[in-house]
């Protein structure tokens, strides 16, 4: 089996259904979502309208959260901030309802999902060091943790002896002895200095995850951005991948 996970779409309509194509010529049609369905982009009620239709595993992210009304915004930039406003104005109660049912976590055949971190799933905590990955083994029981939160790819081992480390080795070949952590990265909004969409693949036959970067219209979700009345540097990092 084939298990496509995802994360980060935040309002990008061009980038989610790019990325569900290739998911589908791929003939992948299990997936996992990590939350921020929605913020900065111009199309959330339509991303939340598709992530509803795959009748997937969802977990909440803070986005969502914020959108809601349900996490104080002050920590967030000015140019957050706005977008969450106005996606707050923007979603329809049918789509609100619809992230209120959420959980912040998921767990199934040995896979732990979060938005942010195991430690504190309702805290948006970013693990970015391998001190916080070492940390956070600890809160997740299952050999795989799927994060999202940071829009940044990467992959995480604790080996057999205790050690953790940094693995730069794509597809990741997993060992039964062994457990991770995986940021799959941002569908709508890459940060890692590559625009192209990020999504992650688990193959349980070869037991390998491998990250996979997915072209799509940037330019046409950075005009949507502008004619939304979007702060413009939103349109901007999306060319950038920042």
């Amino acid at each position: 089996m084939k298990l496509a996970i995802f994360s980060d779409i935040h309002g990008n309509l061009e980038a989610l259904t790019a990325m569900i194509k290739y998911l589908e010529d791929a003939e992948i049609t299990n997936y996992l979502c990590g939350g921020d369905i929605v913020g900065y982009g111009a199309n959330p009620n339509e991303c939340v309208d598709i992530i509803a239709a795959l009748d997937c595993p969802v977990v909440l992210g803070n986005h969502d959260h914020a959108a809601l009304g349900l996490t104080e915004i002050t920590y967030f930039n000015h140019t957050a901030r706005a977008a969450l406003l106005w996606t707050r104005e923007t979603l329809t109660p049918e789509r609100k309802k619809f992230l209120t049912a959420l959980e912040f976590t998921y767990q199934a055949n040995n896979i732990f999902l979060v938005h942010a971190s195991p430690r504190h799933p309702e805290q948006w905590e970013y693990i970015l060091s391998l001190d916080s990955a070492e940390k956070n083994f600890e809160f997740f029981r299952e050999q795989i943790c799927f994060i999202g939160h940071s829009h940044q790819p990467f992959f995480v081992a604790l080996r057999e002896d205790g050690q953790v480390e940094l693995i730069t080795e794509n597809p990741l070949p997993l060992k039964e002895e062994e457990r991770y952590i995986i940021n799959v990265g941002s569908v709508g909004q890459p940060r890692d200095g590559n625009p192209k969409s990020s999504v992650a693949i688990l193959d349980t036959e070869t037991q390998t995850v491998t990250l996979h970067r997915v072209s799509y219209d940037i330019k046409r979700a950075q005009q949507k951005i502008i004619d939304a009345g979007l702060p413009h540097s939103l349109a901007q990092r999306l060319e950038n991948g920042w």
